[in-house]
């Protein structure tokens, strides 16, 4: 199909994806959000909460409460008998971009979430190759001639699109509280996403999420270090690794938040819940991207678009149960070796246009952002003021921890402040939720 034809009329065939959803004790009815779980004298899971903080991401079908749990995807059984050619990749990557535009019908012709990298970018082309321009595209702004943002503005510029660039927002206390509760306590990631869902909410609309299966070649074990630490099935020194690796508070932070009596699991059963899905994996023929796939992507697209706008207006073609299941039946070591999406838009990409590097610039972030720094350092010790003394001090904690720990932890005294006024395990009295 070329861009000159018109959309596709909706698509009769079922598009599944592989999205969270949250029960109690594995019966229905399940709930693309932990919001309906959240009652007086709901208490926190130790193990949930403990893998949340080490590594970024809850693991398994933990969740953050305790009885209540995600649905969980077999991982045998789930990759094709035969892994794709390099024709059919790209077939693949654009029919999972159809079928999920085609599910909103009229609104198939979606706002465009544009970074500088590969999967936002394939979503772009194969939607342009499809017929369907999109009604906006927007990019987070940076600083910087090869920032994100610079690059996605090239990028829809060769295509005849313009990119607006939205302002990252200072924090807001209040703001930090709803979003982890928005986002189901499952990520310390994807602050970054709130000015963006916040256009996206004015614009109206549906919007393309690129999270998903580009994970199989790039996801967060796929090292040479943790290969080999896997092959070893030192599950000890790989859940170490991946810890130092991710989005995980400090060490620092961790202790002291247990010291504070925070219902927290002590690290033997977070290795255990680490080697027990590690080992789940091994008959799979990508384990270390099946894990990415399964736990830190999974988890992470409930702090993405997802978990703060509703799921029937988030588009999100590259986690197509079809694809995944196709790109999973790929070797490990083929995935490493090229990067499914760089074959899939070899036959997409006329634009010439680098993917981004970093954001750059000689000052550092604080000093290239001033004002927004300052009012985001006034509203976090407005913020701190108002916490019960345990995350107060906890606060003061993650102040001295070093970027980018300092995010995280940050991160996590919201998300604990969150699931407190939710429960009110910590305050002794639910407040909201």
């Amino acid at each position: 199909m070329t861009r000159d034809q018109p959309p596709a009329q909706p698509a009769t065939e079922s598009v599944r994806d592989l999205r969270v959803r949250f029960r109690v004790a594995a019966s229905p009815p399940s709930s693309p959000t932990i919001e309906p779980f959240l009652r007086l004298g709901a208490r926190p899971d130790p193990i949930g909460l403990a893998t949340v903080l080490t590594y970024g991401y809850a693991l398994s079908t933990r969740t953050v409460l305790e009885s209540v749990e995600v649905d969980a995807i077999d991982p045998a059984g789930f990759a094709e008998s035969r892994a794709p050619s390099d024709s059919e990749i790209a077939d693949l990557a654009v029919d999972a971009v159809r079928r999920h535009l085609d599910l909103h019908g009229e609104r198939g012709a979606p706002i465009i979430l544009l970074s500088g990298g590969r999967d936002s970018r394939l979503i772009l082309l194969a939607s342009l190759a499809l017929g369907r321009r999109p009604r906006a595209v927007l990019t987070l702004d940076q600083r910087g001639d090869q920032s994100d943002a610079a690059i996605a503005q090239r990028l829809a510029a060769s295509v005849g699109l313009q990119a607006e660039r939205v302002e990252p927002q200072a924090f807001s206390g209040p703001r930090e509280l709803e979003r982890h509760q928005q986002q189901s306590f499952q990520s310390l990631e994807h602050e970054w996403f709130l000015p963006l869902a916040a256009r996206v909410r004015a614009l109206g609309g549906s919007v393309t999420d690129g999270i998903g299966s580009g994970v199989l070649s790039t996801g967060s074990l796929l090292d040479a270090q943790a290969i080999a630490l896997y092959k070893e099935r030192r599950y000890d020194a790989l859940s170490d690794w991946t810890a130092n690796y991710g989005s995980r508070v400090s060490r620092e932070f961790l202790d002291a938040a247990r010291a504070e009596g925070i219902p927290i699991a002590d690290r033997d059963a977070v290795l255990h819940e680490f080697a027990t899905v590690m080992k789940s994996l091994e008959s799979t023929p990508n384990p270390l991207g099946m894990y990415s796939l399964l736990h830190w992507t999974r988890r992470g697209i409930g702090a993405s678009a997802y978990g703060l706008l509703p799921g029937d207006r988030v588009v999100t073609p590259l986690y197509d149960e079809t694809l995944c299941r196709a790109i999973a039946a790929i070797p490990m070591e083929r995935a490493m070796a090229r990067d499914w999406r760089e074959i899939a838009l070899a036959s997409l990409d006329r634009t010439g246009v680098p993917y981004s590097v970093r954001e750059g610039g000689r000052l550092p972030r604080w000093a290239r952002y001033p004002l927004r720094t300052i009012r985001s350092r006034l509203a976090w010790m407005g913020f701190v003021r108002g916490l019960p003394a345990p995350l107060a001090r906890l606060a003061r904690i993650a102040d001295r921890s070093p970027w980018p720990r300092q995010t995280f932890d940050r991160a996590a005294v919201g998300l604990l402040a969150s699931l407190d006024r939710s429960t009110g395990f910590l305050s002794g009295g639910a407040r909201g939720g």
